[in-house]
């Protein structure tokens, strides 16, 4: 039996919101109607596709399978949709993005200043995570751009990856601390880390392993805010983005700690679909970032 494309549109937004009800809701249809074309789907898929649960929806194997193809009619569709705005001025519509900690904190807002400004009509949404949680939404088709510090993992042949900054890590302590000014001679690190996923962590753990580094994991934190807070107060020491600690630096509340370490340099990735594929108004976004975040990856102390 052949597929109904209106039902595998219907499937990737009961796939969005976890439930037939949020779907249909957003689908303005009612959700018998949505329940009817999900049966009928999966009738001509011959397996099923999701099992149903008391708060809402899970996907199988054979759910899980059909999502990427089903995100990409709806690319496809946005797509065309895109390209009408593009008529008009983009007059309307929305941009979904989600960015991963340091590219959210220190670059996406500027852009999205500029952005807005150009085009004050459109609605935007925001995501943030690291980078394990950006690519998620990104693959569950929850956004349409994702900006990540980290390795975007296996992808398949529907997007694009594009390295559009550069960023580097550096050591930073209070400058009270002991090792404030222990130069290259740094023996067993006194850590405090990001939580497992992050890519500022992958980085700096991937520096020192090859290194041959010995440290000490006094706390992981989610988040490089409360990294921060605790390297201020004086627990230990971080390894951070140069983008998100300037300030801090500039004011004298942290110190940059000298440590000759190779690889702590890392690329600004943008991950997206075939540029046929994106809205006008992520197209836009995609220009004013490659400006944006090249002046801002290299201004300040330790800019790249």
């Amino acid at each position: 039996m052949s597929l109904n494309p209106e039902h595998l549109l219907t499937f990737v937004q009961v796939v969005r919101h976890g439930s037939l009800s949020g779907a249909a809701e957003t689908l303005n249809l009612t959700q018998p109607a949505v329940s009817s074309q999900m049966k009928l789907l999966t009738h001509a898929v011959g397996e099923p596709l999701f099992t149903r649960h008391r708060s809402g929806v899970t996907l199988t194997t054979a759910g899980d399978g059909l999502l990427p193809h089903a995100l990409a009619l709806t690319r496809a569709l946005d797509g065309a949709q895109g390209y009408v705005r593009d008529l008009h001025g983009l007059a309307s519509g929305t941009l979904s993005v989600a960015a991963s900690s340091t590219i959210a904190a220190a670059i996406v807002p500027a852009v999205l200043a500029r952005f807005h400004a150009q085009y004050p009509a459109v609605t935007i949404h925001v995501r943030q995570g690291n980078t394990r949680e950006v690519m998620d939404a990104l693959h569950s088709g929850q956004v349409e751009l994702a900006l990540i510090e980290g390795s975007p993992g296996l992808l398949g042949p529907d997007v694009q990856v594009q390295v559009f900054a550069e960023d580097h890590l550096v050591l930073v302590t209070s400058p009270h601390h002991p090792l404030a000014r222990a130069g290259s001679d740094l023996t067993a690190l006194p850590l405090v880390w990001r939580e497992r996923g992050s890519g500022t962590r992958e980085v700096a753990e991937l520096a020192l392993a090859r290194a041959g580094l010995s440290t000490i994991t006094l706390l992981e934190l989610p988040g490089t805010e409360a990294v921060k807070e605790a390297v201020i107060g004086g627990l230990g020491m971080a390894f951070l983005s140069d983008l998100r600690v300037r300030r801090e630096l500039r004011a004298g509340i942290l110190t940059q700690v000298p440590v000759q370490l190779p690889g702590l340099r890392r690329p600004l990735t943008q991950v997206t679909p075939p540029p046929e594929q994106q809205s006008r108004a992520a197209r836009a976004f995609l220009h004013l970032l490659q400006h944006t975040a090249q002046n801002e990856a290299g201004n300040g102390p330790g800019g790249t």
